[in-house]
């Protein structure tokens, strides 16, 4: 199976193409000219696997957390790719790309993951390995983020959390297991919704209200 998976959560831009072979992960410097720049970085992640749009069978993308214009840009791009192409589309929120992480690293049992948003507040789930479920995100306040054990922070490390970085090697097991089924427009819309870093307008406006 080969797939082609896109994450525009940070400033820099995570693509990963994969089969039952092996993965090709490279991280492309594209700080707030993503939009722009995913045709080429598509482009570029098949002609270095050798493999061509026909030949995908099927299409990804992070669903965050992370900034909303890279999440809106790179699920809107592969949303329309899919349609064009007539693949199914999956996405992978970073929750679930931990934890498969995590569980690859050797941890099991109960745990948290959390992870800041701007300014105050943070994403947090709670999950118990080797069971990839997790709680519904909610959003906390940042200083609530204390030292429970075992606690994991999502890309960032802080006194007595630990760090988990998503792992190419992660992403290319959850892929390589995932549905394949011919997706419709219907399919294709449920693949959001993305968990998003509030904006300081948003919460200007919940905090008036």
């Amino acid at each position: 199976m080969n797939y082609l998976f896109i994450d525009a959560s940070e400033n820099s831009t995570f693509a990963q193409t994969g089969n039952n072979n092996g993965f090709i992960a490279k991280t492309f410097d594209t700080n707030r000219n993503f939009a722009a720049k995913i045709t080429t970085i598509c482009d570029q992640m098949l002609a270095e696997a050798g493999i061509s749009q026909s030949q995908l069978d099927l299409l990804s993308v992070c669903t965050g957390p992370g900034s909303l214009t890279g999440l809106r840009v790179a699920a809107g791009f592969m949303r329309t790719m899919a349609l064009l192409l007539q693949k199914p589309l999956t996405g992978v929120n970073l929750f679930e790309w931990s934890l498969q992480t995590l569980l690859a690293n050797g941890h099991e049992g109960p745990l948290r993951l959390v992870m800041p948003t701007l300014i105050d507040k943070a994403f947090e789930v709670c999950a118990t390995l080797p069971d990839l479920t997790h709680s519904q995100p909610v959003l906390i306040e940042r200083s609530a983020i204390v030292s429970q054990t075992p606690t994991f922070g999502i890309r960032f490390i802080a006194d007595k959390i630990q760090e988990v970085q998503p792992e190419p090697a992660a992403l290319h097991k959850i892929l390589l297991s995932a549905s394949t089924k011919a997706c419709d427009f219907n399919d294709i819309l449920e693949i959001l919704p993305m968990y998003v870093i509030p904006s300081q307008a948003e919460r200007k406006f919940k905090e008036t209200k």
